[in-house]
């Protein structure tokens, strides 16, 4: 069964938030240890290297023997903010709330729903988003100014 354009158009951008959120984690363990954020590095690329090549690589670990993910650094309200406009900015047409939600899931970055609901009305508030519809947030005019700048 062939997929249809659209399909195939939908999981490519899916792979490429999911690129986008390694890409933050990244940014947050280079800060806290440049040095591992390198080796993290160069063993998420030899395993995409060998999933699209289809050659084992040489240092990839079975799955049993992986490490379970850590939380690095604690992070703070104001990075947790910084983090939602971060994902704001890569959408421009804006989330919801359970896509936000989401992506502070993949970031593991514990949140409850009603929390979050509350730091984005005091976001909304503050200029720094702006609230489309009912549960649908969006960057602010003014905060996408102030990123240009």
């Amino acid at each position: 069964m062939a997929l249809s354009p659209d399909a195939i158009r939908l999981y490519e951008q899916d792979l490429l938030q999911k690129a986008d959120m390694l890409a933050i984690g990244l940014k947050g363990l280079r800060s806290a240890d440049a040095a591992r954020a390198a080796e993290l590095l160069t063993a998420i690329s030899e395993r995409l290297e060998g999933a699209v090549l289809g050659a084992p690589t040489a240092g990839a670990e079975p799955a049993a023997e992986r490490q379970k993910p850590l939380l690095v650094a604690t992070r703070g309200s104001d990075d947790v903010e910084d983090f939602i406009l971060e994902i704001l900015s890569e959408n421009p047409i804006g989330l919801s709330v359970q896509e936000i939600v989401d992506h502070l899931d993949e970031a593991q970055l514990d949140m409850k729903r009603r929390t979050l609901v509350v730091r984005l009305h005091r976001m909304v508030h503050a200029g720094r988003l702006a609230q489309r519809a009912h549960g649908h947030y969006a960057l602010s005019e003014a905060e996408r100014t102030r990123r240009r700048a």
